[in-house]
C-alpha cells in the first residue's frame, strides 16, 4: 500500500491545514466553527483533516474566519498536467466499471 498522497489529496490536506491554522489564530474551537457554518464537530474535523469540501462550505468558513477563500486555498502543492490527466483517466475508468 502506498503512503504517498495523490496530488488531489495533498491539496485537500493542505487546505484543511490552512483552515485549522486560521481557526486557531482566531481563537475558535471546532464546535464554534461548525456551529456557525452549519456543520457538526466531526464534519468540521474531517475538513481540517483533508476531506473533500464544497465551495459553499469554503465560502462560509472563510467568512467566519474573516479571510477569503483564495487565502485558504493557497498551497505549495504542485500538480503536473500528466498527474491531472492520470487522475481524470482513472476516474473515467472507475465510472465505466460501475
Amino acid at each position: 500500500m502506498q503512503n504517498e498522497l495523490t496530488p488531489e489529496k495533498a491539496f485537500l490536506k493542505s487546505v484543511g491545514q490552512n483552515i485549522k491554522a486560521r481557526r486557531k489564530e482566531r481563537g475558535y474551537t471546532l464546535e464554534a466553527l461548525g456551529e456557525d457554518i452549519g456543520l457538526d464537530k466531526s464534519n468540521t474535523f474531517r475538513i481540517e483533516q483533508g476531506k473533500n469540501i464544497t465551495l459553499l462550505t469554503l465560502l462560509k468558513i472563510s467568512l467566519f474566519l474573516d479571510t477569503t477563500p483564495s487565502e485558504l486555498l493557497k498551497t505549495n502543492v504542485e500538480v503536473k498536467i500528466e498527474d491531472a490527466e492520470k487522475f481524470i483517466s482513472a476516474k473515467k475508468l472507475n465510472r465505466k466499471k460501475k
